[in-house]
């Protein structure tokens, strides 16, 4: 109608996930399995909520002078920014010693990926002289990191990340990608625990990227949403971000608390800069609070001080670095477990890819009638590019997906032989 001021609004196409999430809560089947959700699930299937976080969580509310006050400052309480800079960076960072990196609270994973979007739009240096807008990101990748940078007017471009063939990283195709893009490039980069693939670049091929970000002055957006669930330490896991500041490779970072805290719903995360000087990190936080007080005002405290409290209480952080490495052992286990179950089935193909994944995640190649089967017919829930939640997966569904898996992927190469007859 024109006389609606909105009347010309388009009808946009949402993610898939979406329309997927709600066909399987009006699935009525007992066997129904998610397997497209990013939310660890305990082998009872239920929400896992740490021992670290709870014991956190009763401490604050026993507190007698816990108030629901703004906190002080728009980018998040100091305390909780510098504790962040150090889980990130290592507590002999020279950047965290000289205070040459701006680290603000966002609203998660997302929020920090925004406000790492939205600050360059506005201060990147070579894009302030004329270059392009535009980003790349890796052609397998978390489906929101375009949105993030498209609401901005950022172009996005992809690159090779993932070798269907091999189940790992397109390594050469990934660095000549890299290599042959415009100098200072923006490039989105996962640091561990690879969503949705479930493959990280070793730490050769990381010493081999940061050469070549060197030499073309590229410029690295680092999103750190899984730290601890490759290899169950969340600083080894860190190795990447930490070779990147050692070589003095302008990044940002982008760190969300849900996944390693489980505090999915309180949308507690961090943006990192690390910068060449205290003077220019004391200008960009001051840009960071003119850019954090338009976009939201303050910050969701109760997920913030739940981090706080236990990265600032030594007996705490050390529980909660256990409960992180228990979730990561336990993936590893469930993985394990998959591919006996597959090869015991003699299900066809090489599922060895299960276990040289790593993290939430697992990339299993199945095409699209698969997967359409896999809902269908065994009410097993994959997303449309063939991720596969791991969390998702307990004992007592287990031996169904396995079956299910075998079965699809029997019954498809069945299809489409008899369709060639």
């Amino acid at each position: 109608m024109a006389g609606t001021p909105f009347y010309g609004l388009s009808d946009p196409e949402l993610e898939s996930l979406n329309a997927l999430q709600a066909q399987f809560i009006s699935d009525q089947s007992p066997l129904k399995v998610d397997l497209m959700c990013g939310v660890y699930r305990t082998d009872e299937g239920n929400p896992f909520v740490l021992p670290a976080v709870k014991q956190a969580r009763e401490r604050l509310h026993n507190d007698p002078s816990w108030n629901h006050e703004y906190p002080p400052s728009h980018l998040g309480t100091q305390r909780f920014r510098d504790l962040s800079s150090r889980l990130l960076f290592g507590e002999e960072s020279g950047h965290v010693k000289d205070k040459s990196i701006v680290t603000v609270q966002t609203l998660g994973g997302s929020g920090a990926c925004h406000m790492g979007a939205a600050f360059l739009e506005r201060h990147y240096g070579p894009w302030k002289e004329g270059a392009p807008k535009r980003v790349y990101v890796p052609n397998e990748t978390w489906v929101n990191h375009a949105n993030v940078f498209r609401y901005l007017n950022i172009a996005v471009s992809s690159f090779p990340y993932y070798s269907p063939g091999s189940g790992a990283v397109a390594f050469d195709k990934l660095k000549n990608s890299l290599e042959d893009i415009p100098h200072q490039s923006v490039v989105v980069l996962q640091v561990a625990a690879n969503n949705p693939t479930g493959c990280d670049l070793s730490q050769t091929q990381w010493n081999s990227l940061a050469e070549a970000f060197r030499r073309k002055g590229h410029f690295a957006f680092f999103d750190a949403a899984y730290l601890g669930f490759a290899s169950g330490d969340h600083d080894r896991d860190s190795a990447p971000l930490r070779l990147f500041v050692e070589q003095n490779i302008p990044m940002v970072c982008a760190m969300s608390y849900g996944k390693t805290f489980g505090i999915y719903g309180e949308r507690t995360g961090v943006l990192s800069i690390p910068l060449p000087t205290a003077d220019l990190a004391r200008r960009t936080e001051k840009h960071m609070k003119l850019l954090a007080r338009a976009e939201t005002g303050a910050m969701p405290a109760f997920g913030a001080m739940l981090v706080e409290f236990i990265l600032g209480d030594e007996h705490l952080a050390q529980e909660w670095k256990s409960n992180l490495r228990t979730m990561a052992e336990e993936l590893k286990k469930r993985r394990f477990h998959l591919r006996a179950l597959l090869e015991e089935l003699k299900a066809p193909g090489d599922w060895s890819f299960l276990t040289t994944q790593v993290g939430m995640f697992s990339y299993t190649g199945l095409n699209p009638g698969q997967i359409d089967m896999l809902r269908e017919l065994f009410h097993v829930y994959l997303q449309d590019t063939s991720r596969l939640s791991i969390a998702g997966l307990n004992s007592s569904n287990m031996n169904h997906v396995a079956r299910s898996l075998d079965a699809a992927v029997r019954l498809y190469r069945s299809s489409e032989s008899a369709s060639l007859t």
